[in-house]
């Protein structure tokens, strides 16, 4: 997904479009899984304020499964809902 952005120095340049764009080739990456998922969580929360979304747009079930999991930091107004996380059943 690239995009032809205008030169830095053009007038027409807006430094947020390149942030942006920079940010979500980012996403793509993580996708790929070449992020962790602490690393992904901020960057996905960044872009998708900046879309008006919530983060759990830019994350992937694994992905939301592992911040319920690790219980990251996670304000479900601004970021979504979580899965449910069933407790391990303890062995008889």
């Amino acid at each position: 997904m690239t995009t032809m952005t205008p030169a830095l120095s053009s007038p027409e340049c807006d430094p947020r479009d390149a942030v942006l764009e920079a940010a979500l080739a980012l996403l793509e990456a993580r996708a790929a899984h070449m992020l962790t998922v602490d690393e992904w969580v901020p960057l996905a929360r960044a872009v998708a304020r900046c879309q008006g979304m919530q983060t759990v747009g830019y994350l992937t079930d694994r992905d939301l499964d592992q911040v319920a999991e690790d219980e990251m930091d996670w304000d479900t107004e601004r970021d979504g809902p979580l899965p449910e996380i069933e407790p391990e059943a303890e062995p008889d």
